[in-house]
């Protein structure tokens, strides 16, 4: 019974651990992020294209949780490019298709700005757009996307779908706030919402999707065969 509680023990200690870096809920939440690709349409965003999106942070959870995303005299945007794409492809019969679009490379960067002037202009890349969402260096947050992929239809009653992409966090001023229980850099989740329904209020000319979407942080859980070797 003492060894069972010993190793019981470890594994609260273990979790314990980890907390620091591991978020419950989402490490950044936004709406919207606003997104373009040019020659893209919503159901064919061709092979060699770059999709670029900028966004405005609504919401810190932990590790970032001392940040305060509503404060009027500081602004945390976002923005990526680099992301090349490898083709849309088509499933499902003509009526109620499902279009799949994954792509390559692309850097996703993140800003703290207390001189808050981002705006969504149309039509970008333009004056605003994406320089209003990354004036002022060094970013908090830098990565690298290992995974990206956009999922549309032709069928959505409000014409949505889903964006969800992996990151390798690879700087940025606030990055060792993501190491977790071993010192290892936890990488993030990148997944949310999209829609490309261009009804004022939604929809911004230039851009094709509107996203409301959050990063949640991937920490490592330590596995029952490692307890064990420790403990054996």
């Amino acid at each position: 019974m003492k060894r069972w509680m010993t190793l019981l023990g470890a594994v609260v200690a273990i979790a314990t651990a980890a907390a620091p870096a591991h978020a419950i809920g989402p490490v950044i939440d936004w709406d919207p992020a606003y997104m373009w690709q040019a020659g893209g349409t919503p159901t064919n965003l061709p092979l060699g294209g770059t999709m670029h999106f900028v966004g405005t942070v609504s919401v810190f959870g932990p590790p970032l949780d001392f940040l305060n995303a509503t404060m009027p005299t500081i602004e945390y945007t976002f923005s990526g490019d680099n992301l090349v794409s490898l083709g849309t492809v088509t499933f499902g019969p003509a009526a109620t298709q499902i279009y799949s679009t994954s792509y390559s490379g692309g850097v996703i960067r993140v800003f703290a700005d207390p001189t808050p002037d981002a705006v969504f202009a149309p039509f970008p890349p333009n004056a605003q757009v994406p320089s209003t969402f990354e004036d002022l260096a060094p970013p908090i947050l830098v990565g690298n996307f290992t995974r990206f992929v956009v999922t549309t239809n032709n069928f959505t009653a409000f014409q949505t779908g889903n964006i969800d992409g992996d990151i390798s966090w690879t700087g940025g001023t606030l990055i060792d706030k993501f190491r977790g229980s071993g010192g290892e850099i936890c990488p993030g989740l990148f997944t949310g919402g999209i829609t490309w329904n261009t009804a004022p209020g939604i929809g911004i000319p230039g851009y094709l999707f509107r996203h409301d979407g959050k990063i949640d942080l991937q920490c490592p859980v330590p596995t029952w065969g490692l307890l064990k070797q420790l403990y054996q």
